[in-house]
């Protein structure tokens, strides 16, 4: 079994939670608190989702489901961001290449045959 953290999408994940961390540093204290807080954390239970859905392979399609959950509130969280003029349309496009590699990804995993066993 890989780590997940050899997973692209893990890596991709990270990337994204690195970048999204970086830009709601900047956001203005009105925001920062509420909606970045919010955004920051979000993004972070989505590599729990990852790692349990690497470690339980006959329970990936649940684990699977609640990072896609999860990974649904964070782009809604996101484009608040961006209606708040808190995140940048240079950054928002960023952020969109990777949600949606992941988003790719996440769908790939989830619809792949269970390896036999």
């Amino acid at each position: 079994m890989a780590l997940a953290s050899e997973l692209k999408v893990y890596r991709d994940t990270y990337k994204l939670v690195a970048l999204l961390i970086e830009v709601t540093g900047n956001f203005s204290r009105r925001h920062k608190y509420t909606l970045g807080q919010k955004i920051y954390d979000t993004s972070l239970e989505l590599f729990g989702h990852i790692q349990l859905a690497n470690m339980f392979k006959q329970n990936r399609v649940t684990h699977l489901n609640g990072f896609i959950v999860k990974f649904e509130l964070l782009k809604t969280l996101i484009r608040l961001g961006g209606e708040k003029h808190c995140i940048s349309i240079g950054q928002q496009a960023n952020i969109a290449q990777l949600t949606e590699s992941i988003g790719r990804q996440i769908v790939a995993w989830k619809n792949a045959p269970l390896p036999a066993q």
